[in-house]
């Protein structure tokens, strides 16, 4: 097995390393002068597995550490709000509620454990495996005992350097605590033993195809798990009330642990009887149900679409050229794309009507409207719209959809990817995408404009001119944006799925600063010049670059 954990690992650092190459090389504009020799170059190489190693430690470690920082502020939190909201004391500090927070923190630790037991699986076909078993044809039952073996060592690292502090420091006693990195094993264990047993005994008893006639697994079904998985977490939830209410007794949590440690023997045994064929039968069933789960989600997407296309006779225009084909698509694909804007608009009109109840009630029961919070949404929060639009703008949902029905057929052509070919159509399918986006704008702008208008109107000049720019410029910005890193990067593959991680990265760092803009006050006289200047800005560098990159970036991968 020693050699099998070193090849496993070697394999492993080896996708890494390439995985970082790969994406070098694959770098928007700068990617194509990098030549392929790069990946026979010892020192980039070098450099590159290093970066591997480090995304490799947070892939791993990153949960673990979300896990037990959130065990410990989290049994702190409701250790001290169930005594505060008991005696009305503060005890933060004081011995008793470091035991409540202990035993509180431990049936937290017991519930997440069991939840991700169930979801967890050995069996999983990655590309790993694929490399492993059925290409380098290695031994099965060792490649699964490896994997076990190096993924029990990483738990039992994390849950000794995270476990072990924050939960002395939450009140666990020792020796309990010390206990948590061997429970973190028995869970997984156990979990694996189990999976081995109800596949051995369906085998057994002639159920080796489902229903659909799809093969038996292991794993059995993914969805159903992580429902299961949930459904512990929730019962935990619910039923952890009672336990606090009952004095927290850290005895009862403490017994599941101390049994799923007496499990590891009995599970290690059952993975060393359980026979060589019916490991690399278990991992077979994974990889053909794998593959029919992708083929049917490629299918799945392309019905959908399909399904949302009206018939071409219902498309009546007199435009021509690249015109008429935007219309075409906007026309043919109108239930698609107007169906969740309607959806929309229903929700922001309930919101509409319930905010103006309560407006109602404040003026009927003599409260100052000038205080209004409704009245403070429209001119101190509205930084938040920028957060509000992220969620609200269908950009990147209408690009996936101009691939998926239009654009993947139409790059196999040469014109298609002309300048002028390129910028024609961003600029006619901008114009389209920000109608669209348009009305629920509209509703909250308008409605913005009549809440300061009625609750004491502007307290500077302009203010409702820069409340409705506010808003309406966030909605512009998002449409720009989704459309020209859609033509700058083309994420989408033939299977229409997202490939670039690049394109990834760039709408994580706009949700995050969204996200900071939604915790700050910015009035509108602020915002609204900042909003303006900065999409003129946007839309005309996009522009720019759609008309002098997308002719090489716009293509089919």
């Amino acid at each position: 097995m020693n050699n099998t954990l070193k090849n496993i690992f070697r394999l492993r650092t080896t996708i890494k390393t390439n995985g970082v190459l790969y994406a070098i090389k694959h770098l928007p504009f700068v990617g194509k002068h990098i030549s392929d020799r790069i990946y026979g170059i010892r020192a980039i190489k070098i450099v590159a597995f290093i970066i591997g190693l480090i995304a490799e430690f947070f892939q791993r470690f990153f949960g673990k550490i979300l896990l037990f920082f959130g065990l410990f502020f989290g049994s702190g939190a409701i250790s001290s709000f169930r005594h505060m909201f008991q005696t009305g004391d503060n005890f933060a500090l004081s011995e008793e509620a470091l035991s409540a927070q202990g035993s509180i923190y431990l049936y937290a630790f017991v519930v997440i454990s069991i939840a991700l037991a169930i979801m967890y699986s050995i069996f999983a076909c990655n590309m790993e495996t694929e490399y492993c078993v059925f290409m380098l044809n290695m031994d099965a039952k060792k490649f699964v005992g490896s994997i076990f073996a190096l993924d029990s060592i990483i738990n039992a690292a994390a849950y000794a350097l995270m476990g072990i502090p924050t939960a002395l420091l939450a009140g666990v006693p020792w020796y309990y605590a010390i206990l948590l990195p061997f429970s973190g094993i028995g869970f997984y264990a156990s979990s694996v033993a189990i999976q081995m047993l109800t596949y051995s005994s369906k085998l057994s008893a002639g159920k080796t195809h489902d229903r659909k006639g799809n093969a038996v697994t292991a794993i059995g079904n993914n969805g159903l798990n992580v429902l299961l998985g949930f459904g512990i977490f929730l019962v935990g939830v619910l039923v952890g009330p009672a336990y606090l209410m009952n004095g927290y007794p850290i005895q009862l949590p403490a017994v599941i642990v101390i049994l799923s440690i007496l499990a590891i023997i009995p599970a290690l045994l059952v993975m060393r009887k359980y026979p060589y064929g019916l490991y690399r039968n278990a991992l077979k069933a994974e990889r053909e149900k794998m593959r029919g789960i992708k083929q049917n989600a490629q299918k799945a997407v392309k019905k959908a679409s399909l399904a949302t296309i009206s018939e071409t006779g219902s498309v009546d225009s007199n435009l021509t050229g690249y015109s008429f084909l935007n219309e075409l698509f906007i026309k043919r694909h109108r239930k698609l794309l107007w169906g969740k804007i309607f959806k929309f608009v229903i929700g922001i009109a309930a919101v509409i009507v319930l905010m103006s109840i309560y407006l109602f009630y404040e003026w009927k029961n003599g409260m100052p409207l000038e205080e209004s919070p409704i009245r403070k949404a429209f001119t101190f929060k509205l930084s938040a719209v920028p957060f509000l639009m992220y969620f609200l703008n269908r950009g990147a949902v209408i690009s996936q959809v101009m691939f998926s029905n239009c654009d993947s057929s139409l790059l196999k052509f040469g014109f298609y990817k002309e300048p002028k070919a390129i910028l024609t159509m961003f600029r006619l399918r901008l114009f389209s995408v920000v109608k669209l986006n348009l009305v629920p704008a509209l509703m909250i702008a308008i409605y913005g404009v009549i809440v300061l208008k009625i609750t004491g109107g502007q307290d500077y000049q302009f203010q409702y001119l820069f409340t409705f720019l506010s808003i309406i410029l966030s909605m512009i910005f998002f449409s720009v944006h989704h459309l020209a890193i859609y033509y700058l990067l083309q994420p989408y593959t033939m299977e229409f799925k997202i490939k670039s991680s690049v394109y990834l990265i760039i709408n994580a760092v706009i949700y995050l600063v969204c996200w900071s803009l939604f915790n700050n006050e910015v009035s509108a006289q602020i915002f609204a010049p900042v909003a303006a200047a900065f999409t003129v800005i946007y839309i005309t560098v996009a522009c720019i670059l759609v008309y002098k990159l997308a002719p090489k970036t716009f293509r089919i991968k």
